[in-house]
Formats: C-alpha cells, sequence, structure tokens
C-alpha cells in the first residue's frame, strides 16, 4: 500500500519536526511505502528554531519529497516582509505581546532569504493521490487563515466545512492542531494534528498517514524533548510565556 504523509503546526519547533520525520524513516525501513509528504502551515511560529525548520524542509522539497502551504503565522511573516505590508505589521496584529515578540524573533531570524522561502509558499494545496483529488488549507475552505475548524464535532458539522471543496475526495486542514478524521457525503476531512504547537499538556508529535487509494488514515504519536525547546527560549531571551505554551498548550 502507498500512503501520504500529512503534517502541520510545526511552528518553528525543530525537535518535534526532526523526530517526526525519523519516525516516517523508520516507517518506511518497516515496508511502508509513503511517496510524499504535506506539511499544511505554520511552518514558523511561536519556537526558536525558525531557519532551522525551513533548512530541513528545503531539502525536502529538493527531492521532490514535500509540499508546504503557509498557516496563520507565516501569512503574517509574508505580510510584514518590505514587499508587502513591511515589518511593523506585526506590532499590527492583534495577538498579544509575547506571540508578537516570538514573530519577531522569527522576523529577524530568517532574514530576507528565510521571508522570501516564506512568502512564497501557496496558500492551497492541490494535488492527486492514487485515483483521489484533494485539497489542503491551513484555517478552513473559505477562509484560509483565520478559518477554525473544531474538532468533535457532529457530521453535518463537517459537511457544512467540506461543501465549498465538495469536487474533491478529501479536504486536509490543519487549524483544530487536534487529530480529526470525519467521513461526510461529500467527502473526507481531515487534521493530522500538530507536530510542534502542543494543543495540550500532554503533547507528542502527532501527523496522519493516508492510504492513497482507500484514504484510510492514521493518526502517528512521536515523543519529543521539550526541555531542548525549553532552553532555546530561555537562550534566546524570549517571553516566558512561550515555555507555558510548551508544557500546556495554550495561548
Amino acid at each position: 500500500m502507498v500512503y501520504v504523509a500529512v503534517l502541520a503546526n510545526v511552528n518553528g519547533n525543530l525537535p518535534a519536526l526532526a523526530k517526526a520525520l525519523e519516525k516516517i524513516e523508520t516507517l518506511r525501513e518497516e515496508g511502508y511505502e509513503i511517496e510524499k509528504y504535506y506539511i499544511l502551515g505554520n511552518v514558523v511560529g511561536l519556537f526558536p528554531y525558525p531557519q532551522e525548520v525551513l533548512d530541513t524542509l528545503d531539502d525536502l522539497i529538493r527531492n521532490n519529497r514535500v509540499s508546504v502551504i503557509r498557516g496563520e503565522f507565516d501569512q503574517v511573516i509574508a505580510a510584514s516582509d518590505p514587499h508587502a505590508e513591511g515589518p511593523d505589521y506585526i506590532e499590527k496584529t492583534d495577538y498579544p505581546e509575547y506571540v508578537k515578540r516570538a514573530l519577531k524573533y522569527t522576523w529577524e531570524a530568517l532574514g530576507h532569504d528565510g521571508r522570501e522561502f516564506i512568502r512564497d509558499l501557496p496558500i492551497y494545496l492541490v494535488d492527486r493521490i492514487g485515483k483521489n483529488d484533494i485539497f489542503g488549507v491551513y484555517g478552513s475552505p473559505l477562509d484560509p487563515f483565520g478559518g477554525k475548524v473544531l474538532p468533535e464535532q457532529p457530521t453535518s458539522y463537517y459537511e457544512t466545512i467540506m461543501r465549498p471543496v465538495k469536487d474533491y475526495e478529501i479536504l486536509f486542514v490543519a487549524s483544530p492542531r487536534y487529530p480529526v478524521n470525519a467521513m461526510t457525503r461529500y467527502g473526507r476531512v481531515v487534521c493530522p494534528g500538530s507536530i510542534g504547537f502542543p494543543p495540550g499538556r500532554e503533547h507528542r508529535a502527532t501527523f496522519a498517514l493516508v492510504d492513497v487509494d482507500t484514504l484510510h488514515t492514521k493518526f502517528i504519536e512521536v515523543e519529543y524533548d521539550k526541555r531542548l525547546i525549553e532552553e532555546r527560549i530561555r537562550r534566546e531571551g524570549l517571553p516566558e510565556e512561550l515555555v507555558k505554551v510548551l508544557y500546556h498548550g495554550r495561548i
């Protein structure tokens, strides 16, 4: 059987991403034929490894193994590029001050080339796996960055989410940060969970494996060392609130 791996919400968390990619390689060695990765944003965001994450993804992109789209925080970085709104754009957002500080750190750490990388990422993912057409977006089909898809909702809720893209067999979204696998009369809605942005206290890096023919979806969890990120946050002089997010999963 052939699979695609679907990841989301990296958020500049290199240790979590590295463990997830290591797990994917282990699955390959165990016989899973994983032909491609999709990353639904946020590539960068709260945690202090933005350039290292981009370097890792760049290697995968060069090998034609990954397709990446923008997420909510990626869009802020793209909008704050001098070719767009300019670097003062971050200060104009409604995020808490510590989130703004994290995004400003990311903006500086990426430099011109890194910000250009983010700005060049597409907003939507459109592809074909097996005989199935897929559509991917960070938030929701009608609101790619501000839209939110909730976990553990009735089927009718996911049918409403899926209806605008009902010509596709599967919709990938990143916004819940919790795994979702909902079958509707229009198609399947899948959120792969979160790699690096904890949705709750007991967070493991979570991604999805999707069978390209049947669209059967399984979720894979991987442990990562949060102490590495905590030490980096403090070493870089970033807000203490980010440590709380790391361990408790709340902004």
